[in-house]
């Protein structure tokens, strides 16, 4: 049997050896590694300092608010008016039980162009849109199409006020243009010809290409939620969604982001784009049992409540969903409308 190996033959095997596990990882490597073209928009956390831009941005969004109040006229089942009386003007007269209600919304606007006082601003549809009736009906889900319907109730707007925060004053807007399917709308406010304040500009972003996000393409959501001015990251999924080329961000939401920036970082690292707009976030809805608007401030400290009870929709966010609009439905929606307004002395820009 041969003896155990002089020490130096173990050495020179172990170099062999080792060599063989080095060079065979490395040609592992080379074979699956292959460097990828980048993405149009990089998918990754950006390497370079972007403060500057995103400064830039902020100082093009506004806050606004929208505050409103509804009469509400409610109606026993047996004796509701049915669908097609609601026009009449005796109708609410049958009414059971009338309740005053108010509600606030916050937004974010992005502020487009700003001439002799005149500013144009764009946003979320649904947060200035106010229907001036609403109309619930008994058995509204059950009840097939063509079925002659009992009015459970009627809400009839009652007031409004609509105020944009950051422009000079508190300035009231107008609705110039909706377009309720991708929700946008342009608003108009008329203040006086005096220079926006400092540090505030029309939005400067380039205009981008969001079909040509991807997988995994990393972008900053900016606005005011709660009323803070806030910018947020977030990777894009499901780019060019649908036939509306939507898109779906894993960005944080609060009340107030809605109508806030999206911008995506050029994959060559030269700058961002505006891809789109942050739209809403997914949510769910649940049934509340809830008292009258101003019952609990009526009660006594401990007293049973005996007042009447309604039952109302809530809604909750599901965070880490945010739905966006992307900025091809932008372009359209702003190409539509252009000449209708710069006829009425608005300034819609190109972007």
């Amino acid at each position: 049997m041969p003896g155990p190996l002089p020490i130096r033959t173990k050495g020179l095997l172990t170099l062999v050896l080792a060599a063989f596990v080095v060079t065979g990882c490395a040609r592992g490597t080379a074979a699956h590694g292959s460097p990828s073209p980048q993405a149009f928009y990089q998918t990754a956390f950006p390497s370079t300092d972007t403060s500057g831009e995103l400064e830039e941005v902020l100082a093009s969004l506004v806050r606004i608010r929208v505050s409103w109040s509804y009469r509400t006229h409610i109606f026993h089942e047996d004796s509701a008016p049915f669908e097609s009386e609601v026009g009449r003007s005796d109708v609410m007269d049958r009414a059971e039980e009338i309740v005053d209600s108010e509600q606030t919304r916050a937004a974010t606007a992005v502020l487009m162009a700003h001439d002799e006082g005149r500013s144009v601003l764009l946003t979320a549809a649904h947060a200035v849109h106010l229907p001036d009736t609403l109309v619930q009906f008994y058995g509204e889900r059950e009840s097939p199409p063509g079925t002659l319907r009992r009015v459970r109730s009627v809400s009839v707007l009652t007031q409004r006020a609509d105020w944009v925060v950051g422009l000079p004053g508190l300035e009231p807007f107008q609705v110039l243009a909706v377009d309720e399917v991708n929700d946008l709308a342009i608003l108009g406010v008329h203040g006086p010809p005096t220079p926006l304040p400092q540090g505030t500009s029309p939005l400067p972003a380039q205009a981008g290409e969001p079909g040509r996000l991807s997988w995994g393409s990393f972008v900053y959501v900016l606005g005011f939620p709660a009323g803070y001015p806030m910018v947020t990251r977030g990777i894009v999924s499901d780019p060019g969604g649908g036939h509306t080329g939507a898109f779906v961000v894993d960005g944080l939401w609060n009340e107030g982001m809605s109508g806030g920036v999206i911008l995506a970082i050029r994959g060559d690292g030269s700058g961002m784009e505006w891809v789109g707009m942050a739209r809403a976030a997914a949510a769910r809805t649940e049934p509340r049992l809830r008292p009258a608007e101003d019952a609990m401030d009526r009660r006594e400290p401990w007293a049973p409540y005996e007042g009447p009870i309604f039952l109302e929709e809530v809604r909750h966010i599901q965070y880490g969903i945010t739905l966006a609009v992307p900025m091809d439905a932008i372009r359209r929606f702003l190409d539509r409308h252009r000449s209708r307004l710069r006829a009425e002395d608005w300034s819609v820009p190109s972007p």
